[in-house]
């Protein structure tokens, strides 16, 4: 008798017990998702990054500098279309030789030497200056 009463009590409190479901994460992975493709940038793959100021309507001139600076330590450089006033170069350039590299970007000297088979890959940003126009 005491056997039977115990199923009765314990299908009662199972029955009254609601299960609830488990909260939905996709909304919330959707929303992570959506946020991280507009807050954070792609991470740069070259070893150094160099951020150049250049005044509007320079960047064809400062691009045409890297570029030789480039071939000059030993290495070779490539660019991209302008965007938004941001144009983004990247050079391989022999290990041994990226100090110099980085020096002539800086119009400073810096001894070049014969390039090594190691190689860094270095993006050049050449971030457009805003600001007022001057008056004629």
């Amino acid at each position: 008798m005491v056997l039977p009463f115990s199923f009765v009590i314990g299908g009662c409190l199972a029955g009254c017990h609601q299960r609830k479901a488990p909260p939905s994460i996709d909304g919330v992975a959707a929303a992570l998702e959506r946020t991280a493709g507009q807050a954070l940038a792609a991470p740069s793959l070259a070893d150094d990054e160099v951020l150049i100021p250049v005044s509007h309507g320079g960047a064809e001139a400062q691009a045409a500098q890297v570029l030789a600076a480039a071939t000059a330590a030993g290495g070779a450089a490539i660019r991209s279309p302008d965007e938004g006033g941001r144009m983004r170069i990247l050079a391989t350039i022999p290990e041994n030789n990226a100090v110099a590299f980085k020096a002539a970007l800086r119009h400073e000297s810096e001894p070049m030497e014969k390039p090594s088979s190691s190689t860094r890959l270095i993006e050049v940003v050449l971030q457009s200056q805003t600001g007022p126009s001057p008056t004629p």
